[in-house]
């Protein structure tokens, strides 16, 4: 079993995976040559779509790091959703319901139903505290959140598909990114809320967010349209969460950590939870060096540099990365097919 894990950091534009489910097809690819593919929401989601491949695994972000930690396992299983929805959506129960119908009845996701949050969220954003032009945010009364899941797992659901209220965007905050290739504003307190979700219960969750219905009469970036065409941004969750595994204990899983091939990931956002556990471990690590993002965090300046750690992979695109994956696949050396052959592989040393 060949199996591979796909990761592409949240709320940093990058070139592939940054917006709206523009990384779908990276991920299709490399799934024709794997076995297997673990990858998390922010790669597939493309709000009235998700192409995840039959053999991908869709695992939200801290999951994913915990799993790559060997904190947990993971096990295949079918999911009853439960919709997790932000008070503030009230109004617009009837847009939701249109959403989870019309998703059900093309799929035919187990959706159990939805609970509603005692009080409000206050969702809000701000420019984050770090080197590059990104978002940060904050979420008030998250316990509110924390009851309406808890009161949707003991009515029997296995998974949370979670709706908040976003309608909170400054004019021109957007621009950027739908026009522009810039950082989509939201996507790290959306990762905030998912992520606070599955440390407290455990269980797949993935989010959305809701907007006030509005008409779009400019042209977008092609990476951002699938957002236009829906009222909500449920369906791509729901048929994701459809894919997601159960999270066990390692020793109760289908598979670990330990029975990961590599990791695939942007070159230069290699900070992550995941790519470090996988070096940790031994796991090849691709990094994709066209896959630009607004971060600079590189293997290289976290002193694991290529030439002195065979594990690493260091090629240009996703093309490249595919023949990475077959070598490996295979059981060859991929450094073998490069010139000059490097010295770490043409000297016999004794071991």
């Amino acid at each position: 079993m060949f199996r591979i894990a796909i990761v592409i950091p949240t709320g940093v534009a990058a070139e592939i995976g940054g917006f709206a489910g523009d990384a779908g097809i990276v991920v299709k690819y490399l799934a024709g040559i794997a076995d297997e593919v673990i990858t998390h929401p922010n790669v597939v989601n493309a709000a009235s779509f998700n192409a995840i491949p039959e053999n991908a695994h869709y695992v939200e972000g801290f999951a994913l790091d915990q799993f790559f930690a060997g904190e947990w396992g993971l096990k295949k299983t079918t999911q009853r959703i439960g919709i997790v929805i932000d008070r503030r959506c009230e109004p617009y129960l009837e847009f939701i319901e249109n959403a989870v119908n019309a998703t059900v009845m093309s799929t035919g996701i187990h959706v159990l139903g939805y609970t509603l949050t005692d009080t409000p969220l206050d969702i809000s954003l701000f420019p984050g505290n770090y080197d590059y032009e990104g978002y940060s945010g904050e979420v008030l009364h998250l316990d509110t959140l924390m009851r309406a899941g808890q009161k949707a797992l003991d009515k029997g659901a296995t998974a949370l598909a979670v709706l908040t209220w976003m309608d909170v965007l400054d004019a021109g905050m957007t621009e950027d990114y739908e026009q522009n290739g810039g950082v989509d504003p939201i996507g790290a307190v959306e990762a905030m809320i998912s992520h606070a979700l599955t440390a407290e219960f455990s269980v797949p969750v993935a989010h959305s967010p809701i907007f006030a219905p509005h008409l779009i009469t400019h042209r977008l970036d092609p990476r951002v349209a699938a957002e236009e065409v829906g009222t909500t941004y449920l369906p791509c969750i729901l048929m994701g969460l459809q894919r997601a595994p159960a999270i066990v204990s390692p020793d109760a899983g289908d598979f670990t950590v330990r029975d990961v091939n590599a990791l695939i990931t942007p070159a230069n956002a290699c900070g992550g939870l995941s790519v470090l556990a996988a070096l940790e471990q031994g796991i090849p690590v691709i990094t994709v060096r066209e896959n630009k993002t607004v971060l600079n965090v590189t293997l290289e300046k976290m002193g694991w540099d290529a030439k002195h750690h065979s594990a690493i992979y260091a090629v240009d695109n996703y093309w490249e990365a595919a023949g990475v994956l077959q070598a490996l696949k295979m059981g060859m050396n991929p450094h073998l097919f490069r010139r000059p052959v490097p010295v770490s592989f043409c000297n016999l040393e004794k071991i």
